[in-house]
C-alpha cells in the first residue's frame, strides 16, 4: 500500500490495462487503468472513472491499494470484450 502524496500515479504493471483500487477525495473506489494493450493507442497511460477519465497526475495524489482481485473467468472475459473487442 502506498501512502498519500507519494504514489507516482501508476500501477504496478503499466503496460497491462486492468482494475485497480486507489482511495483519493472521491473515496476508495475502483479505477480502471489503460495500459499498452488498451486497443486505442491514443487513449493509453490514463485512469478512466466511468466516463470519466483521470491523468496520472489526477490521481497521484491518492492512494494506491493495488489491482482489484478478479476470478479468472471474469478476468478472461475482460480481455476479451474490452481489450480485444470480441462480444
Amino acid at each position: 500500500m502506498y501512502d498519500f502524496c507519494i504514489w507516482d500515479g501508476y500501477p504496478d504493471n503499466p503496460g497491462n490495462s486492468d482494475w485497480h483500487w486507489i482511495e483519493d477525495a472521491d473515496g476508495l473506489r475502483p479505477l480502471l487503468w489503460r495500459g499498452d494493450d488498451w486497443p486505442e493507442r491514443v487513449d493509453r497511460g490514463e485512469w478512466q472513472d466511468g466516463f470519466a477519465v483521470l491523468s496520472v497526475g489526477d490521481v497521484s495524489r491518492g492512494r494506491y491499494h493495488g489491482p482489484v482481485a478478479m476470478p479468472p473467468r471474469l478476468a478472461a472475459l475482460f480481455r476479451k470484450r474490452v481489450l480485444t473487442g470480441a462480444v
